[in-house]
């Protein structure tokens, strides 16, 4: 009776152990197929977040190079802008200092010859104040006799003279402002041009 209860104790304990270890083989190997997925998991999601990144940096780079090639841009559009400028100031300063009375003289004599051509005998000069003073009487001496000619110091111009029959509002503009107008509005394209070329902008 003892053999037999000492059997059947050995044969549990037996089918214990054998089913303790099946359940516990069965638990390594789903723990290790969960961890398997997990890894697999983290390695596609690392690939994503990889390639996100890598994706992001690109658009980065590009967009700063976008941003620095527009700042280079503007930068060299406002240097053109600027040599402009300093160019038209320069024509204006180098006329108004060119239009002496001396000069002013010589210049409206030929422009009243030319309205003599035409007909017209009485008229009108505006020059500045100061221009005024000094052409009065060189100017006048060197005329013809039936030549009727006003002078006039106008406040509004410091250089040059305006020229029209007296009476009328329409005058021929010689000042020193209209003078560089009409030059630099002439050399302005082909010195934009030149800028574009060697500034590497392009004609716009």
């Amino acid at each position: 009776m003892e053999m037999e209860l000492n059997n059947l104790i050995d044969k549990i304990k037996r089918e214990g152990v054998e089913e303790a270890e099946k359940e516990a083989g069965e638990l390594v190997s789903d723990a290790q197929g969960k961890a398997r997925q997990i890894i697999n998991t983290a390695e596609s999601e690392k690939a994503d977040i990889i390639k996100q990144a890598e994706g992001e940096i690109r658009n980065f780079r590009k967009n700063a190079e976008k941003a620095v090639k527009q700042a280079a841009r503007d930068a060299l559009l406002n240097l053109r802008e600027r040599v402009n400028e300093f160019f038209v100031r320069m024509v204006k300063d180098k006329i108004s200092g060119e239009l002496t009375p001396e000069v002013l003289k010589e210049v409206i004599i030929k422009a009243i010859a030319n309205f003599r051509k035409d007909g017209t005998s009485d008229i009108e000069v505006l020059v500045s104040k100061k221009d005024r003073d000094e052409l009065q009487k060189s100017l006048f001496k060197a005329l013809a006799k039936d030549i009727k000619l006003t002078l006039t110091g106008a406040p509004g111009i410091e250089k040059g003279f305006r020229i029209g029959e007296k009476g009328k509002d329409s005058y021929f503009d010689f000042t020193g402002e209209a003078i560089a107008e009409s030059f630099t509005r002439y050399l302005n394209p082909k010195l934009a041009e030149m800028l574009n070329i060697n500034l590497g902008l392009g004609k716009k």
